[in-house]
């Protein structure tokens, strides 16, 4: 590499990251005034912003790192993943993400560990909750230091190796969420998603046009590696796979507590719901240029193995790419890196700070809350970087462990929601069921028959053990019954959806009325 090129590639990252630290120091006024300002940015997100604020989180390295390099290994199985990620994503943001802003709004709640604990009544729900939260969220996080470390080293030639490019990647991330909380985030999502939305889409046009087009590029797949348009995960057949991860990017997305979080700061239900519109869409626009790249970085650079296929996209543009669009491309997968890092950690600050400190401690000032959530981030992400040094499985494999624990939340979100019914007990039993065969399948301590994975398992699972529980344990209280159900039955009378005219917004106290038709 050039010392001309090694400047570039070192200088466009700068001069990115500079962006981020500015928007973050500029985020930070207000950002000390409370627990609402500093996590959910006193629920005044809308519009662009919280499309980017939940797009972006939910762009991590999986998608530029994990999906193309997991296409790269096993071919066009991968597109099932991009199905299920855009179908039902649409109805469950549209329905469950506003009812839930709707008594987020009422009740105060910041965290999805405070929705179980009160929705169910139970303490104990609720630190099990934060503990599992952390136990799937830490290594997501940990593929976004691990990307970014990755992307450094290979984009530089080494001249910063992988510790320090993780290094700069956790210390830029670390600043901004420290200083300026959810708003902070909110905002650098927007730059951040504007930057991988463009290089993705560039991509996907520059390499056929310079590899002789897309239809050379299929014909010459067909010739050396059949095997990418018709193989699939596990042992059993194609379809087991395809629903299994058809149910896990359906489903899981929803369950996350990050999504749920940046979910409940929207200024207004008519904004969760056009956010909710648009979200499907822009998956595809991510998620197929991914794909397509994975697929052919298999002819154009075939033989990467390992960790090493995760970076078929990076490979790809330093091949085929001039330097400036390379330095482009770095700033991409940077940008992807971090719209999903700086939210999942501030979620755990979150939980850290509400569901642990505040309510064990009974600490009520304002400023001490946020000065314990911007430590925790702090100290939280220098433990990450320690751990992201060590050798750590690929990337995609990270990822799907996680997301597959966070489906055992979902029959607490949606059974919560819809049935009155649902009981502690059951959602304990759900809970406790459903990551128990998260971990075994990970582990491979059962067959996985006709090709199912885990994902479906832990859904089959942790519904069955939902609903029987609750049927077979006593009801829940009244008053928890009127606090939840009675405040989403009395919008839903006094706005109904046909025919719906937009309300004058509702104050944050004591039962929003605006935007809630």
């Amino acid at each position: 590499m050039s010392n001309s090129t090694l400047t570039v590639m070192i200088l466009a990252p700068a001069i990115y990251f500079l962006l981020l630290l500015l928007i973050g120091r500029f985020s930070a006024r207000g950002a000390a005034a409370g627990k609402d300002a500093y996590f959910v940015a006193n629920r005044t997100l809308q519009g662009v912003v919280l499309f980017a604020a939940v797009f972006g989180t939910n762009m991590t390295a999986f998608v530029m790192l994990g999906l193309a390099g997991q296409t790269y290994r096993l071919g066009l199985t991968t597109w099932g993943m991009l199905v299920g990620a855009s179908v039902l994503t649409l109805p469950v943001h549209f329905y469950f993400g506003y009812r839930c802003w709707l008594v987020a709004r009422r009740e105060g709640y910041t965290s999805p560990a405070e929705f179980y604990r009160n929705r169910y009544d139970s303490g104990v729900l609720g630190l099990l909750a934060f503990i599992l939260f952390g136990l799937w969220v830490l290594p997501i996080i940990m593929t976004g230091i691990i990307g970014g470390g990755r992307v450094f080293e290979a984009s530089t030639g080494g001249a910063i190796p992988y510790w320090l490019g993780a290094l700069i990647i956790t210390a830029v991330v670390g600043y901004y969420t420290t200083v300026g909380g959810m708003r902070a985030t909110a905002w650098t999502n927007l730059l951040q998603t504007l930057v991988f939305l463009v290089f993705l889409l560039f991509a996907v046009v520059w390499v056929p046009a310079v590899s002789g087009g897309p239809g050379q590029l299929f014909d010459r797949l067909s010739a050396e590696a059949p095997q990418l348009t018709t193989r699939s995960w596990g042992t059993g057949g194609g379809w087991g796979p395809a629903l299994s991860f058809f149910l896990l990017f359906s489903s899981a997305n929803f369950a996350t507590p990050y999504i749920w979080i940046r979910m409940v700061s929207a200024r207004s239900g008519q904004t969760i719901r056009r956010m909710a519109t648009l979200y499907p869409v822009a998956v595809l626009f991510v998620w197929a240029p991914a794909v397509l790249l994975g697929l052919w970085g298999a002819v154009l650079i075939p033989g990467l193995q390992g960790p090493d296929a995760d970076s078929v996209i990076f490979a790809l543009s330093s091949q085929l790419f001039p330097v400036w669009l390379v330095a482009f491309g770095m700033i991409g997968l940077f940008a992807i890196v971090m719209s999903s890092m700086d939210a999942q950690t501030l979620t755990l600050s979150n939980l850290f700070t509400v569901d642990v400190v505040q309510r064990y401690t009974g600490i009520t000032e304002r400023e001490r809350i946020v000065r314990y959530a911007r430590l925790f981030v702090l100290g939280l992400l220098l433990v990450l970087y320690v751990v992201a040094l060590q050798p750590l499985p690929a990337v995609f494999t990270l990822s799907t462990f996680a997301f597959t624990g966070f489906m055992a939340f979902f029959p607490l979100m949606v059974g919560g929601v819809i049935w009155r019914r649902a009981t502690r007990a059951g959602a304990l039993a759900s809970l406790l069921v459903g990551e128990a065969v998260a971990i075994a399948g990970y582990f491979e301590l059962y067959p996985f028959v006709l090709g199912l994975q885990p994902p479906f398992w832990v859904a089959i699972f942790s519904w069955a053990t939902f609903v029987v529980v609750s049927l077979l344990t006593a009801p829940p209280s009244d008053e928890v019954v009127e606090r939840f159900h009675g405040t989403w039955d009395r919008v839903w009378r006094q706005h109904p959806p046909a025919g719906r005219t937009p309300a004058p917004e509702a104050p944050p106290t004591p039962v929003a009325t605006a935007d809630e038709g």
